[in-house]
């Protein structure tokens, strides 16, 4: 009910003259202004803006009116019924082509199944209410990891069908999925009209893999000079495993390594996703990608890397001046001019917290 509906009240003196009053609101009123009008006569009664000292309060938001209209028509059983119209013509006209402009009701009971191969069925059946478009439909499946957003869900386009199969090739093992699905006229149907809304959703969740090797690789070329390719790999592999992203422009090219490599972490689950843009760089529309382990190697000198076995035979010999004197016998190395640096320590029995050390060179 409206505002000036709402408000209305008329009262009458029971002998010629009826009195109303009631208020629009004040930016309704800028934009379209209301007609107070007695339907019997469809007369248009005299109405006067209330000023603010009419008012006990005077609120900005509405605009307040006095009507007053003249009558001897009274007594029992007596109605008066009152309308509001704009002062305005307000009016939209449509002539509708029902074929041109229909929208179906969302898909119906949306369902997974694992089959015997592996791979997962999806069904749904046409709603009730869209029964006579049921062989003209085409369907939008999207479907997507439960952590992922819908705008970068994958999407399938199917014509005379209620059912698809989605490869577990195509799936990230030990994930939980979500679908939907929604229908419009098929092109060729002589129907036409906008999307349905979406389906109920189903979910369902891939079986667990090794979880060892690289999952869900993707790659994107952005139209220009750039392949954008991602991966998942487990968190606690990468921090003894590299992996790298390799390239092949044409077949016969050679194999290049993409560079850099980044990171990120993925929430929720073990894995994180690392990415590497390759710079396309000639007209070949097939470019073959791997991801693999890289393998490390580290330089290391030997001449600069010298652990010298223990020395052997160490003995403790005491001098006639009181002194002690150590002897060993050193590690025999391959070349003759290295010489060697030893440390001696020496401490009282049962106190290695004290210990003394010396150095000294061999002879």
């Amino acid at each position: 009910e409206s505002i000036p509906m709402k408000s209305l009240s008329c009262v009458n003196d029971y002998n010629s003259q009826v009195t109303c009053t009631w208020m629009e609101h004040s930016e309704a009123h800028d934009l379209v202004g209301m007609i107070l009008y007695h339907r019997d006569d469809n007369k248009e009664m005299y109405c006067k803006r209330q000023t603010e000292n009419d008012l006990r309060e005077t609120p900005d938001v509405y605009v307040r009116w006095v009507c007053r209209h003249s009558t001897d028509y009274f007594g029992m059983g007596v109605e008066d019924i009152y309308g509001f119209k704009p002062n305005k013509m307000l009016q939209a006209e449509l002539n509708v082509d029902l074929f041109q402009n229909v929208q179906p009701l969302p898909p119906q009971d949306l369902s997974v199944s694992l089959m015997t191969s592996g791979d997962f069925l999806l069904t749904w059946k046409t709603p009730d209410g869209s029964l006579m478009l049921g062989n003209v439909l085409e369907y939008e499946v999207t479907y997507k990891r439960e952590w992922e957003s819908w705008e970068g869900a994958v999407s399938l386009l199917l014509s005379n069908t209620t059912h698809c199969t989605l490869s577990r090739e195509d799936l990230v093992p030990g994930s939980s999925y979500v679908t939907r699905v929604r229908a419009r006229p098929g092109q060729d149907s002589g129907f036409s009209g906008p999307y349905s809304e979406w389906s109920m959703e189903a979910s369902w969740k891939t079986p667990e893999g090794s979880g060892l090797q690289p999952r869900n690789l993707r790659c994107l070329f952005n139209g220009g000079d750039r392949l954008t390719c991602s991966w998942e790999v487990k968190k606690m592999i990468t921090t003894s495993v590299l992996f790298g992203l390799f390239f092949r422009a044409t077949p016969a090219s050679e194999e290049e390594e993409c560079s850099p490599v980044h990171e990120k972490t993925l929430p929720h689950i073990p894995y994180v996703v690392q990415s590497c843009e390759i710079l396309v760089s000639n007209s070949s529309s097939q470019y073959n990608v791997s991801v693999r382990a890289k393998t490390e190697e580290k330089l290391i000198e030997t001449y600069k890397n010298i652990q010298v076995l223990p020395p052997a035979n160490v003995s403790v010999t005491a001098t006639e001046n009181q002194e002690y004197e150590l002897r060993w016998v050193k590690h025999t190395m391959g070349y003759d001019f290295i010489t060697q640096r030893y440390q001696v320590e020496y401490w009282e029995n049962n106190q290695h917290e004290k210990v003394t050390l010396i150095k000294c060179r061999s002879r």
